[in-house]
């Protein structure tokens, strides 16, 4: 085989620059061809692309131009980790981005959304615009279409493909590939500008700073757009303006399903059929084929989209370009123009009313409650203005959702989000769980989560090995760029400073720190108060496991950990050992393997405990070790790994699906969370509650009773995660943002404390409010309203139960339960005593049922979505929910409120206005006993809740707002 030839490998594996080996070819192009690849140190998979063309740049040029574009760090662009030569041939190595690229969707004939292209155009725009403007010219991508959009699981999109070339601009290597449709006039040498002059330079003419465009570059004279073509030397002028064209292609194939034409001249306008006009205007301008015409930047673009709604025809109509003078005015108002002028007044709130409720609920789904708000409140105009249509159904159900109102489940509900400068690498929280300190590449800022306000920004070390800590509330250790550096935050100011870290630990008392630098073999502990250094520990010459590339990348593998008052330091090294170093006698080190095939560790102390877990692919263990009799107290081992939390509130092992606390001694566990199959994938353990994530990107969060109290599985996948008895912290690997979640305790709210493992359906408050009574079609429990148990009892044949209905009327509170044969059996609300059992006639089997309120009727057929008709002239208003059972409708006051059971056996309801749209969502909704709404948890909470009107929600988003300011 030719080794200078990747494109002939065959079988046989193939390793680049003794660290990436190639698996297998997984595209194509002019430029070279892209290999799926593993980092062998890392286990990482990455990409590979071997560049066919020749680089004639030194190597001191090419390594610069190669270091700043490592540096590119971008949620929606891949993160470039090295460009090696070997044999002749160039490997750029990056990201490798699972998903598919957007182009194998519109071969299969897929039509996406006009909401989804809008976010994926968004997120292509920020992308743009922070390739645009990196120092020192800039980079274009070149060949922006479908195939370089890489669609993520998590929903989101990535900009593959951007060309190397362009950064480097080296003769030789600056070719541009090109596509068909997608490439902008100037790609193929066309100049439909409005002057026909181009100013001709060399290829290393620098572009202007001002604005990231006018990189020149060698193009192919001829308009073909294929590989192996011949080049010319005329030069030809590419800016940001290009890759806005090539990004507005893109977009119109996104959003008609058709390819649009080669010549800009010669591309059919986009229709309006099912999309905003100001989405088409927004195409045909970033297509102008003169480029003067297009937007200039990325920024001007995405401002466009990010400004969609106040654009939107649905939130704008175009106005005539004429002056009206008074007389057409006092016209228009004689001749009834005035109440047309109105209404279209109306409409253009009530659309743009429709508009942000969706932003709002977009928002919300983030976790930025502020923004659903803020959205929310301005879908809904407190003047009293006659060009104000009335509240529209969706605003007030967005301002419902941000407002939580109506769930009173205690639990981490969404606070909001903390915008980064960028991606986090590494997320800690304060002892006190009111700041959070995140480093991403490369600096150090705290923020109050609270509010989300940024308290300060610090330079950390160049390296993603870099730790942050607290020792306590106010004093902030971190690998600065200077050094090892403490910092008092109520002082403002650093303390001391030591010598260069990035590895650092510290005692669980706050007193002492620990810091090693990458891969020395010294590590230094220092008193935290004034920076005295305590000792100097040689690993004679081991060292631990630290990344080729480890500015960009952590695999997070060692275990470097002081115990409680800083007096032991426990470290692991590459080549499998760990040893507990005794700070006060050296004579007591202990070697707890001297090697070993394990690669990855964690762990820590609790009191003079120290529990630990190693693993290597198919071979895990666990081991507690009593440091101050030096015996081994426990293990476990298995294939999979266990993850291992020890400090001192406890050791915590996490295995599978389940985590428990683990007694050093006599190894009794007590479990603090169960994901029900699911994978754990990271926890941590706050003094009170235990976030989870598991491996399908779901949170979990669960008390000291091991009860799980929320769930959600989100967009990307949560590699950082935070708690404390006030705030949970979710980050991404992934988006420069922070997720905070705050604890809401709803008990004033409390009408019943029942005992959750009773098990039922249904919980029911009687008309006089003095008993409830909890029910399935298997059993029932009657509590008083102060929790005492009155009775309880089964019911007989529940197999041939049809139906239960709990009534409240002038005969006082009772259940219900129908038979298949008719028999109806009734149950007293107040003792549970048997009150009747009577024989009527067989209940109709289709399940088809009816409701009557003030205005409609509601039916709801067996395996259909009930609909709503008006009673009297039987016309179809809308069909309500459809994967849900309809159980109950009841009318208050102008509302019409319906209950259900989801397909996932979760009850809830909604709230419909007069025009029978949802203005509330009520989750857990049990009951409603006049105006008051009954919900039930099922973890042994009754609550209530009464309806709010319109001008209360303003009064409590005012109030949230201003907490949140």
């Amino acid at each position: 085989m030719d080794e200078k030839n990747p494109e002939q490998l065959g079988s046989t594996p193939h390793i680049v620059a003794s660290v990436y080996q190639i698996q297998k070819e997984i595209g194509s192009g002019g430029g070279g061809i892209v290999y799926l690849g593993e980092h062998l140190r890392l286990g990482k998979q990455v990409v590979l692309k071997a560049d066919r063309r020749t680089l004639s740049a030194r190597p001191e040029t090419l390594r610069r131009e190669v270091d700043a574009l490592k540096n590119l760090s971008h949620t929606y662009i891949p993160q470039v980790y090295d460009f090696v030569e070997e044999q002749g041939a160039v490997y750029t190595v990056m990201d490798y981005i699972p998903g598919e690229s957007l182009d194998k969707p519109l071969k299969r004939g897929e039509r996406f959304k006009q909401a989804q292209v809008i976010r994926w155009a968004r997120q292509l725009l920020e992308a743009l615009q922070y390739l645009h403007s990196r120092p020192p010219h800039g980079i274009l991508h070149g060949d922006i279409k479908p195939a370089n959009v890489m669609l993520t699981p998590s929903g989101d999109i990535c900009l593959i493909d951007f060309n190397i070339a362009l950064a480097l601009g080296e003769e030789g290597a600056v070719r541009v590939g090109f596509s068909r449709g997608y490439a902008s006039p100037e790609h193929y040498g066309q100049d439909y500008s409005s002057s026909a002059t181009k100013t001709v330079s060399s290829v290393d003419t620098a572009i202007e700073t001002q604005l990231p465009t006018h990189v020149e570059t060698v193009l192919p004279v001829s308009s073909g757009g294929s590989s192996g073509q011949s080049y010319g030397r005329g030069a030809v002028l590419l800016d940001a303006r290009s890759d806005i064209y090539s990004l507005g292609a893109t977009l119109y194939h996104l959003f008609t399903g058709t390819r649009p034409a080669k010549d800009a001249k010669d591309v059919v306008p986009m229709s309006g059929d099912g999309l905003s006009p100001q989405i088409i205007q927004i195409v045909k301008k970033a297509m102008a084929p003169d480029p003067a015409q297009r937007y200039q930047s990325a920024a001007e673009m995405l401002d466009a989209f990010q400004h969609l709604h106040e654009r939107d025809p649905r939130t704008r109509r175009y106005r005539r370009r004429m002056a009206i003078t008074g007389v057409a005015l006092a016209v228009l108002f004689g001749a009834g123009g005035f109440c047309t002028f109105t209404g279209l007044k109306q409409l253009e709130q009530q659309q743009a009313a429709y508009a942000l409720a969706e932003y709002s609920a977009n928002a919300l789904a983030e976790g930025d409650v502020s923004a659903a708000l803020s959205y929310a409140l301005e879908a809904l105009p407190r003047d009293k203005s006659i060009f104000n249509a009335p509240y529209t159904a969706q605003a007030q159900k967005a301002l419902t959702d941000a407002l939580g109102v109506y769930d009173l489940s205690d639990g981490f509900h969404p606070h909001g989000a903390i915008l980064l400068p960028s991606e986090p690498l590494k997320v800690v929280m304060s002892p006190d769980g009111t700041r959070i300190a995140v480093f991403y590449a490369y600096e150090a800022a705290v923020y109050d989560i609270a509010s989300g306000a940024a308290l300060l920004q610090l330079p950390m070390e160049e390296s993603a090995l870099s730790d942050i800590c607290f020792a306590d509330e106010n004093t902030l250790v971190f690998a600065g760029r200077d050094g090892l550096q403490v910092y008092d935050l109520a002082e403002g100011t650093v303390q001391w400073t030591g010598e260069p870290a990035a590895q650092v630990t510290i005692s669980a008392d706050g007193s002492r720190v620990s810091a090693l630098y990458k891969d020395n073999d010294t590590a230094v502990v220092y008193r935290v108060a004034d920076g005295q250094e305590i000792a100097r520990v040689d690993f004679e010459g081991r060292q631990q496991r630290v990344a080729v590339n480890n500015t960009l990348a952590d695999p997070n593998d060692d275990l470097f950990a002081l115990n409680k008052n800083g007096t032991m330091l426990a470290v692991s090294f590459s080549d499998g050992s760990i040893l507990i170093y005794d700070l006060e006698d050296r004579n007591q080190d202990l070697i707890l393997f001297d090697t070993s095939q394990y690669t990855h560790f964690e762990g820590g102390f609790y009191g003079d405990y120290f529990a630990f877990s190693a693993y290597t692919p198919g071979d895990g263990i666990f081991v507690v070790i009593d440091t101050a009799n030096t015996v081994q107290t426990g293990a476990f081992a298995g294939t999979q790994p266990f993850l291992t939390r020890a400090d001192e509130s406890g050791i915590y092992l996490a295995n599978e699906d389940v985590v428990v606390k683990l007694h050093p001694v006599t190894g009794e566990q007590t479990e603090a969370a169960y994901t029900e199959g699911k994978t754990i994938t990271d926890f941590v353990r706050g003094s009170t509650y235990t976030l989870v994530t598991t491996e399908d990107q779901t949170w979990w969060i669960f008390d000291q009773a091991a009860n799980c109290i929320g769930s959600e599985q989100v967009d990307n996948e949560p590699n950082f995660i935070q708690i404390s008895d006030c705030f949970a912290v979710l980050g991404s690997l992934n988006t420069p943002s922070l997720r905070t979640m705050e604890l809401e305790d709803h008990r004033d709210a409390q009408i019943l404390t029942y005992d959750p493992s009773f098990a039922h359906d249904e919980a029911r408050l009687s008309a006089d409010g003095k008993t409830v009574m909890l029910f399935d079609i298997n059993h029932f429990r009657l509590y008083g309203i102060d929790g005492q148990v009155l009775a309880e009892g089964d019911f007989p044949s529940p197999e041939q139960i049809y139906d239960q209905q709990y009534r409240r009327d002038d005969a006082g509170s009772r259940l219900e339960v129908t038979y298949y044969d008719g028999t109806i059996r009734t149950y007293s609300a107040k003792d549970g005593t048997l009150l009747s059992e009577t024989m009527g006639e067989k209940p109709d089997e289709s399940l088809h049922e009816e409701f009557i309120t003030n205005h409609w009727k509601i039916t709801a057929p067996l395996h259909e979505a009930p609909v709503a008709y008006d009673r009297e002239s039987g016309r179809m208003i809308r069909e309500l929910e459809q994967d849900a059972y309809l159980t109950y409708v009841t009318q208050v006051g102008d509302y019409v409120i319906t209950e259900y059971i989801s397909v996932q056996g979760e009850r809830y309801g909604l709230i419909l206005d007069q025009n029978c749209e949802t203005i509330a969502y009520l989750p857990n909704l049990c009951d409603i006993v006049g105006n008051q709404l009954v919900f039930d948890d099922l973890s042994g909470n009754l609550r209530q809740s009464r309806l709010y009107s319109i001008q209360e929600l303003f009064a409590l988003a005012d109030q949230k707002k201003e907490e949140m300011s």
